[in-house]
């Protein structure tokens, strides 16, 4: 039998929708759970996962046992209960959020975009997370987050120190887990390179006005394709889309890698991004990407994409032009996959587990605050 503590994750978030946060968490228990379970049994430590009964998503584990958790679980479940289920074990928290008082957890934030003044979050969430984010990341044992910038900003915002904050890179290649819908594209009445691909959002640091703004007059004949929220919700917001936009509603991923395989480019306009997943898959999928240099998308992104500018319509529809070059349009194809190829769900789940493990192994009265390791960058 092993000698490592028992380690328990926090499932709270399944009782949420499925967003991007949410969608990383459950990604990185799966890959975990993948891990443990190749390993000896003798080997590895018992693993607990506790998830709301009112739940509205899963996932199927091997490893990893699933611990039902009644009624809807809230920040007082999360507070008061949790402590008392993990006591003795380590206790690892996805979703930005964990208990204060557990005293051997680890906690990923994905960002420090709750401390940005145009971060649209509700003002009471805005005022609770900086409240406790940052109580939490100091009374964790060891901070993941997703990108060097986020660590950067975690730091500088006095979220958490830089030096006791690990970066732990998304993955990207979920998106070839499942075949391309062949009826994507008829579905939408849209031909393969004629439309660019926009994750639509009424949230202010997405920025989606500057390629409504770009697009609002003829740009090679492309028609935009956008992803999300459909015209009503982003009125509402004050931003207008321009004619002839094509609103896909929420996509699988099924339909999402169709999107991406027949697009003329993805466009990501953001002011800020703690890692930028869309830019990535899109890469895998072979689609060319025009993103904004802002946060981690440079890090993240480096060559394999067309840079445009925050505010300038202007540099959006030449960076458009520019793709029609059938040089650099190959060029970025095959820098963009070659990059994108190295974020791997797999390899942040190993860094994960290499984080779980080392807390698991620490027994009695040793240090619970060690210093960490500092981990590779992508060259």
């Amino acid at each position: 039998m092993t000698d490592l503590r028992a380690v328990y994750f926090n499932g709270k978030f399944y009782a949420g929708a499925l967003n991007g946060v949410h969608r990383v968490a459950d990604r990185l228990i799966r890959e975990v759970d993948t891990l443990l379970w190749e390993m000896p049994i003798e080997s590895r430590p018992e693993a607990v996962l506790f998830i709301p009964e009112k739940r509205r998503w899963q996932p199927t584990l091997r490893a990893i046992t699933v611990a039902e958790q009644p009624g809807a679980l809230g920040q007082r479940w999360e507070q008061r209960v949790l402590p008392r289920l993990a006591r003795g074990g380590v206790l690892v928290n996805l979703a930005n959020l964990a208990p204060l008082s557990h005293p051997d957890k680890i906690l990923l934030l994905h960002d420090a975009q709750f401390l940005f003044p145009d971060s649209s979050y509700p003002w009471r969430q805005r005022i609770g997370y900086r409240l406790l984010v940052p109580r939490m990341a100091r009374s964790s044992a060891i901070v993941l987050t997703v990108s060097d910038y986020s660590r950067q900003m975690l730091d500088l915002l006095g979220v958490s120190a830089r030096a006791r904050t690990r970066r732990m890179h998304n993955g990207g290649d979920h998106i070839h887990d499942v075949a391309a819908s062949s009826d994507a594209l008829s579905k939408l009445g849209i031909q393969p390179l004629r439309y660019v691909l926009l994750f639509g959002s009424a949230k202010a640091y997405k920025n989606n006005r500057v390629v409504f703004d770009a697009l609002a007059t003829d740009v090679r004949g492309l028609r935009l394709v956008l992803i999300g929220p459909d015209r009503q919700a982003l009125h509402a917001a004050g931003l207008t889309p321009p004619p002839g936009t094509v609103f896909a509603g929420a996509c699988d991923d099924a339909a999402l890698r169709a999107l991406y395989e027949g697009a003329y480019a993805l466009l990501f306009p953001s002011r800020t991004e703690g890692f930028g997943l869309p830019p990535v898959e899109a890469m895998l999928c072979g689609c060319p990407a025009i993103v904004t240099p802002a946060g981690a998308l440079p890090e993240v992104c480096r060559d394999a994409v067309l840079y445009a500018d925050v505010d300038d319509p202007a540099s959006w529809r030449e960076a458009l032009s520019r793709l029609a070059d059938p040089e650099l349009r190959a060029e970025k194809i095959v820098a963009g996959r070659a990059l994108a190829a190295r974020y791997l769900w797999r390899a942040a789940g190993e860094q994960l587990l290499a984080a779980i493990l080392e807390r698991a192994s620490v027994h009695g009265d040793e240090d619970a605050n060690p210093a960490p390791v500092e981990v590779e960058t992508i060259a």
